[in-house]
């Protein structure tokens, strides 16, 4: 099955963030981009706030 940054994209928009669960992680920017290689993706994440807890649960 083949998947584009636009699929990706629409699977990251139903991530929530774990500490404000009303909001995705592409809401809040945490999502920064996606780049695909070929068949693989790098979701390139930044926390919202330096020293951000959820990070390495979201990660």
């Amino acid at each position: 099955m083949h998947h584009d940054k636009h699929y990706i994209w629409n699977l990251l928009s139903q991530v929530n963030d774990p500490e404000l669960p009303v909001l995705s992680i592409v809401d809040l920017a945490i999502v920064r981009d996606v780049r695909q290689s070929g068949e693989e993706f790098e979701i390139i994440i930044t926390p919202t706030y330096s020293g951000c807890p959820a990070m390495d649960v979201i990660s």
